[in-house]
């Protein structure tokens, strides 16, 4: 005769399995993403190699590599990098004007060597820009 097995003497399971839009997750690898040791952004090597890839592609190669820098360096949102305009850049005094979205309040931020000459060699090859 087999024993009835109460709450108390079941095994206990230590993962359950979760469904995110009716996807059964494995909890482990969903643990893996929730660690806060993970690092969730770019690291300097990384957006180089980005912008080497950008400089390497297409027409406006400079120009997509500057973004992407730009972006980088000063955490700008999309709609804040491709609304930039020249007005906004100082070379001389080496500022921008970053006019930020959201709610979230407009800044100066210096700009260093790097990111001033590839402005103003974009600014350079392209005369009439805004």
């Amino acid at each position: 005769m087999i024993p009835k097995q109460t709450a108390a003497s079941r095994p206990v399971r230590t993962t359950l399995p979760t469904t995110v839009s009716g996807k059964v997750v494995n909890l482990r690898t969903q643990r893996e993403h929730d660690q806060p040791d993970r690092r969730e952004y770019l690291t300097e090597s990384q957006v180089e190699d980005l912008c080497a890839a950008a400089r390497k592609t297409g027409r406006y190669g400079h120009r997509d590599a500057t973004m992407i820098l730009m972006a980088f360096r000063h955490g700008l949102r999309v709609s804040e990098l491709v609304s930039l305009t020249w007005s906004q850049v100082d070379l001389n005094a080496s500022r921008l004007k970053v006019i930020r979205r959201k709610g979230s309040e407009d800044s100066i931020h210096p700009l260093r060597g790097r990111e001033i000459r590839a402005l103003r060699q974009l600014r350079r090859e392209n005369p009439g820009s805004r």
